[in-house]
């Protein structure tokens, strides 16, 4: 999910009518919008990720002049014939090799304005641009350049130009390792040669896509005509971005001009077209509504929808990124319908509930943990290779890695407990000792299964304090013994994250499950961690079968 901040009055004089905050917090929150707060005029609002369209106040405005049948049915946006064109060089095709563009003219910006397109931006690079990678958008004022535009590559050091935000000329590669935005995004063109770039006729930069623009281009209150760019590797990704741009800043009185991109003419602001099927819909949602209403609730969520012989003729708006199966528009009528309308029905299955075997067990466990003093921790499952071996001196073996992750430090699946454990104390390192945290959570390890990786649930436990030892974590063992009633069998073994002879292997019946131990001062300096430390990490899923 995207959190956004904006302005309630802009929204309301967007929307056109008067809508209560009340209505905007209950109601509202069916479109799949949140609206966390509304503090006078500050509103915060959290969309999912599948609606980019919905990460402005224009596009938000938009959608709930539907939703609130204040204005129903798809938006008819056109764009003027291309006055400029944009050429593409071979030499990107192997860096980034899909660019879009488009201009608007003649719209009327203010700083607040500016900052929402600014915020507008930055999400859409999070979520739709994977951090930058998959997409990057530049918005640059027309009236400093000079078309025809030419998006290349270069080597690093051929080109040079300022910035925004610095105040000299730098060339490629020094923007890559001495500017906030480059250090941040360098690891993008890590592995590349060359370096792309747009550049005007008279060779004046525009921007060095993903990194950063000029600072000759930059959007100002004064500015009246906007070039976009979006650059990318995925052609219609870069489409759905720029479409989502330009009626954005279309919906802030704007005209669209259409870029030619080589031979193709850009935005494509036209609908898909689609059917869906009423008997369909009935099967899936479980709502009798026959064609009018399908069609009324359609209109509801921007959609252009008729009835015909097939079927309900659809047009999706060219701004829906998330559209791809009659599933989609099943989902919005139901939205619109409003979901506390559906009556809900029994199903015709006899069915008995209750909790799996590995859930009482850990329920048990949290109670002994809990009744023994240490308090209950819930961490994040997605972790780093830093963090769960660097940081602990072990090697990296068995874990799951995202193939696109949003940020390095959630790129793994955590496959063993104890690192977050250190990072709990990492985080309370200001509270008063001692400290005392366990959690029973599912880790992630790679195996032979169908799936190639199955989850595993452990507990892990940690003591902190001045003279914390092995004897310490071993008292929470022996209470856990006491109280399940079964007895735990140690063997001393070394192992790299612990003090040498303050270690062991812990089983039952015969079959290692655990390990205990002392943490290795190395370990606790990696965590920046003053204090000693000693825990143990539990398989409970073993602990259960052989219990």
């Amino acid at each position: 999910m995207a959190s956004i901040e904006i302005d309630r009055r802009e929204f309301i004089e967007l929307v056109g009518e008067e809508i209560e905050n009340e209505k905007l917090i209950e109601e509202g929150s069916f479109m799949g919008v949140h609206w966390h707060s509304i503090d006078g005029n500050v509103c915060d609002v959290e969309t999912y990720p599948n609606r980019p369209d919905c990460l402005s106040v224009e596009g938000l405005a938009r959608a709930y002049r539907g939703f609130f049948e204040i204005e129903t049915g798809r938006k008819n946006y056109t764009a003027e014939e291309p006055e400029i064109n944009v050429e593409v060089d071979s030499s990107v095709s192997e860096v980034r090799p899909f660019i879009g563009g488009s201009v608007i003219r003649d719209v009327e910006l203010s700083e607040k304005k500016i900052n929402g397109l600014i915020q507008l931006q930055e999400k859409m690079h999070e979520t739709m641009g994977r951090r930058r990678d998959k997409l990057a958008i530049g918005l640059h004022d027309l009236s400093e350049l000079e078309p025809p535009f030419t998006y290349k590559a270069v080597e690093p050091e051929s080109v040079s130009f300022k910035p925004l935000e610095k105040q000299k000329q730098m060339q490629l590669g020094e923007i890559l390792g001495e500017h906030k935005k480059g250090k941040e995004f360098s690891w993008i063109l890590e592995d590349e040669e060359k370096y792309p770039v747009i550049v005007d006729s008279e060779d004046q930069v525009l921007s060095f896509p993903p990194i950063i623009n000029n600072q000759l281009t930059e959007v100002e209150p004064n500015t009246t005509d906007v070039f976009i760019d979006v650059t990318g590797k995925h052609r219609e990704t870069v489409q759905k971005a720029l479409n989502i741009l330009a009626t954005a800043l279309e919906e802030r009185g704007g005209t669209i001009e259409k870029v030619r991109v080589d031979e193709m003419e850009m935005p494509n602001l036209e609908p898909e077209e689609m059917v869906l099927d009423e008997e369909y819909f009935r099967s899936v949602s479980g709502i009798d509504l026959d064609k009018d209403e399908i069609v009324q609730r359609l209109q509801m969520m921007k959609y252009g929808a008729r009835k015909n012989d097939e079927g309900i003729m659809v047009e999706v708006p060219c701004y829906r990124t998330d559209v791809m199966h009659q599933y989609d528009l099943i989902e919005d009528v139901v939205i619109a319908h409003g979901y506390d309308s559906i009556e809900p029905e029994t199903p015709e299955v006899d069915q008995e509930g209750g909790l799996k075997s590995i859930t009482e067990l850990s329920d048990l466990i949290r109670d002994v943990m809990t009744d023994a003093g240490a308090m209950e921790a819930y961490t994040h499952a997605l972790s780093s290779e830093e963090k769960l071996f660097d940081r602990m001196e072990r090697n990296v073996e068995g874990n799951v890695k995202l193939e696109n992750a949003l940020t390095e430090e959630y790129s793994t699946l955590r496959s063993w407990l104890l690192p977050s454990m250190l990072e709990v104390l990492k985080e309370n390192k200001h509270r008063a000792y001692p400290q005392e945290f366990f959690e029973t959570a599912d880790v992630s390890k790679i195996d032979e299964s169908a799936t190639g990786a199955s989850n595993k649930r452990k507990l892990a436990f940690i003591v902190s304090d001045s003279e914390v030892d092995y004897t310490d974590a071993k008292q929470k063992l022996q209470v856990l013994e006491r109280d399940l009633g079964i007895d735990f069998e140690i063997k001393e073994d070394e192992k790299s994250f612990m003090r040498t002879k303050r270690s062991a292997d812990v089983f039952l019946g015969g079959e290692k499950i655990g390990f205990i131990g002392e943490l290795d001062s190395k370990v606790l300096e990696n965590w920046k961690l003053e204090k000693k430390a000693a825990g143990f990490e539990l398989d409970l899923e073993r602990l259960r079968k052989l219990k």
